[in-house]
């Protein structure tokens, strides 16, 4: 009888998998949602909304791009933890949701290493530091010089936890006392700081774009260890009075775990092939972005030493956050 429990077991075991392979096989059969946990038109939109149509075109079903902004990216990304894992339903976002809200908030209500299948790391970009055209600084030390002359005075605009955490590096590094002011998205914060509603601002450079090219703020430096190519003229925060400050973000694609490996590859072979489209590569590298198209397997180990990285940090330099 035991030998006969055995067989059944392998055999509704052989089923399932061949059930699961099948439907793998016929995925996707309605349309699959992207959710994006910002505002639209930062550098995460843009990448979402370019894979998109190439997924679109690829498997013959619509691919939707839904924004779900707010709470420093923890609505979208709950949203996709929570979500059925059956691929029709993934997440857009980049380190701040996936490496630096582990160290800034007490409680997640989503564990970036444990509710995910990563996919594919998209692209990474640096930060850019910049102030309205009437704030008193024309160099990061003048900057510094304003910040320490008149402690919080100065305000910085924060659409969510990677520019929040770049500015409290910015004021460790500096022994300045800058206040941040929350915003919904990166392309808010930059109208803020182009409208002088705050005074200076740490974003991407995809999201900075649209000041970059306006006269109403000022460029004062790039946030990773070396000048950037398509800024040669623009100094690193390192070489300006921050030695070592070295911050770039990433974009990543991720799935709920649980999600069938099928799928998962599936997803994993069209995002990244997306990725080397070349109508995509240009339109993402004229943003700022450098495009990276690696799979999973990178993405995942990128998140996990991330995420060690910024606890890492804020416990050693023991910052402090108010938040929740």
């Amino acid at each position: 009888m035991s030998g006969k429990i055995a067989l059944c077991l392998f055999g509704l075991m052989f089923s399932a998998l061949g059930v699961a392979f099948a439907n793998a096989q016929d995925w996707p059969q309605r349309a699959v949602r992207i959710i994006v946990p910002t505002a639209p038109g930062g550098s995460i939109d843009l990448s979402a909304r370019l894979v998109a149509n190439q997924l679109q075109q690829k498997w013959g079903q619509p691919v939707i791009v839904e924004n779900r902004a707010g709470a420093a990216m923890r609505i979208g990304a709950d949203a996709v933890a929570k979500a059925r894992p059956d691929g029709y339903t993934l997440l857009f976002a980049h380190d701040g949701a996936m490496a630096m809200n582990v160290a800034v908030f007490k409680t997640l209500s989503y564990d970036p290493v444990k509710d995910f299948e990563p996919l594919a790391m998209i692209a990474s970009l640096p930060l850019v530091l910049m102030v309205n055209e009437k704030v008193p600084a024309n160099s990061v030390r003048e900057l510094i010089a304003l910040a320490k002359k008149s402690p919080g005075s100065l305000n910085h605009a924060s659409g969510g936890t990677a520019t929040l955490l770049a500015l409290e590096l910015f004021k460790a590094n500096t022994g300045t006392e800058v206040q941040s002011v929350p915003f919904m998205g990166g392309s808010t914060t930059v109208t803020a700081v182009m409208s002088g509603s705050v005074e200076m601002l740490i974003a991407d450079l995809s999201t900075a774009g649209p000041a970059l090219q306006s006269s109403q703020v000022k460029l004062l430096a790039v946030s990773t260890l070396e000048r950037q190519p398509v800024l040669p003229d623009v100094p690193t925060l390192n070489e300006s009075g921050l030695p070592g400050y070295d911050v770039r973000t990433w974009i990543g694609a991720f799935a709920p775990a649980g999600t069938p490996t099928p799928i998962v590859k599936k997803l994993e072979a069209g995002v990244t092939e997306a990725m080397r489209v070349p109508e995509v590569r240009e339109k993402l590298e004229k943003s700022g972005l450098i495009v990276l198209d690696k799979g999973g397997d990178v993405m995942g180990a990128r998140v996990a030493a991330d995420i060690q990285k910024w606890v890492t940090l804020v416990r050693e330099r023991n910052i402090q956050f108010d938040q929740n």
